[in-house]
């Protein structure tokens, strides 16, 4: 994913931290959950565990163990190898995840300035409708002031209503 960053203001690790808050979010209400898991298993092992510790220690209080000097050398560059190969991956899976981050802030701050913008649009209405009020009140009482100044000048005309009005008949 690449994103444009000469459109818009916010630099990209501000909606890589804003994605980060939202994936810690969702993952911590996974949480309790895997607490519970996690509590089952490790009844189940305490028992295989405590075995296999008596085992280590029955074989070097035995002096069982004896190190080759070139099997630990061999070892040891072997577990360099895969420890650069695994650095490595984990800067690939780095930089991809913190793709993802940046889109991911760059939706949950889209979404923060729609509502933002909704509630902005919902406050200007009600703005207008209070203004349109005022205003018809205050274009009432000056009209009532000027008639009241001339009491000659005819009132303003009222529009008719549209439906018939209903007469009675008159008593002849």
């Amino acid at each position: 994913m690449t994103t444009n960053t000469e459109a818009r203001k916010i630099p990209n690790p501000l909606y890589a931290a804003a994605g980060a808050g939202d994936l810690a979010y969702q993952e911590l209400r996974k949480l309790p959950e895997r607490v519970a898991e996690l509590r089952g298993r490790v009844a189940e092992l305490r028992p295989v565990v405590s075995d296999a510790g008596q085992k280590v220690t029955e074989r070097v209080s035995e002096g069982k163990l004896r190190a080759d000097l070139d099997k630990l050398r061999d070892s040891a560059l072997r577990n360099a190898q895969v420890f650069v190969n695994g650095a490595q991956v984990a800067q690939k899976q780095a930089a991809t995840l913190y793709t993802e981050l940046v889109a991911r802030g760059e939706r949950i701050v889209a979404g923060a300035r729609t509502e933002q913008a909704k509630a902005q649009l919902s406050t200007a209405k009600a703005e207008i409708k209070d203004a349109e009020k005022v205003e018809a009140k205050t274009e009432a009482a000056e009209l009532i002031e000027k008639h009241a100044a001339n009491n000659q000048a005819p009132l303003p005309s009222v529009p008719e209503k549209t439906a018939a009005k209903r007469t009675r008949p008159s008593a002849k």
